[in-house]
């Protein structure tokens, strides 16, 4: 170390003259400070950096429980508008028909009674006379007729509705003319993967008849991982009148044939 206190290192190699360098001893502490914060920043960036990774998972988790809730959310809220649809647009002959089914006549009204006049004269003292003498028998009330059920009527195969939330179906729409049927809907898949199947659509008429649309091979075949919209033509069943038909069922089902939804759209509803 020389007398201003610097630091003197001098090397030597063969065939060379010696070197020497002078350094100040802040230098050396200088460079020992910097390697230290440098290691204390790289281990306050491991630390920030596994810090921000446990928050991103912990949003992922949250936004998959979010979506979760409200794709169930979205389908009751569906249900709820397909009834209230269902509600605003049935008329009297489509709530009649269900009542026939049920087995209650929607035709057996109370007769209301008439309101007793008053009696003068003879009328009087002649109707005074008839309630002296007692009744010879009392005559029977009129009994409505029971109401006759149609033979083979489900209700629950008609209107009920099955839905294992695997698949969702808006916008169903048809058009029909005096030979054929035009059908279309949007078809969602709420599954995390990629789902397949195949349907069947089915003419419901007012007597609770279901009758199978011939539908082409592939028109209601799926494959999807998110969405498809379906629209297809098919002639109308044999022996089944536009006028006579209260609605369409769908019936979907996966690859292994179990139905995982199915559901009644009036007419009145799909057109």
């Amino acid at each position: 170390m020389s007398d201003k206190g610097k630091l003197n290192l001098i090397w030597f190699r063969d065939q060379e003259s010696a070197r020497r360098l002078r350094l100040r001893p802040g230098w050396i502490r200088a460079a020992t400070y910097l390697l230290v914060l440098m290691l204390i920043t790289a281990a306050g960036g491991v630390f920030a950096s596994y810090q921000f990774w446990r928050r991103a998972q912990d949003g992922q988790t949250e936004r998959r429980d979010l979506e979760k809730r409200l794709s169930e959310t979205l389908i009751r809220l569906e249900r709820l508008q397909n009834i209230e649809k269902l509600i605003q647009t049935s008329d009297a002959q489509e709530l009649a028909q269900l009542l026939a089914g049920m087995g209650v006549d929607p035709s057996v009204k109370a007769q209301p009674q008439p309101a007793p006049q008053a009696k003068s004269g003879k009328d009087a003292k002649d109707a005074k006379d008839s309630k002296a003498q007692p009744p010879a028998q009392n005559a029977a009330p009129p009994q409505a007729p029971p109401a006759e059920r149609p033979g083979g009527f489900d209700l629950a195969a008609v209107v009920g509705k099955v839905d294992l939330n695997q698949v969702g179906v808006e916008n169903f729409r048809v058009r029909l003319d005096a030979k054929s049927i035009q059908y279309s809907f949007d078809l969602a898949n709420l599954m995390p993967q990629s789902l397949a199947g195949s349907g069947q659509l089915f003419a419901v008429s007012r007597e609770g008849t279901l009758t199978p649309v011939q539908t082409g091979k592939d028109d209601l075949a799926f494959s999807i991982q998110r969405f498809k919209q379906v629209s297809a033509q098919a002639p109308l069943p044999q022996g089944v009148e536009p006028s006579a038909l209260y609605g369409f069922r769908l019936v979907l089902g996966n690859a292994s044939g179990k139905t995982i939804f199915s559901e009644t759209f009036p007419l009145a509803q799909a057109q």
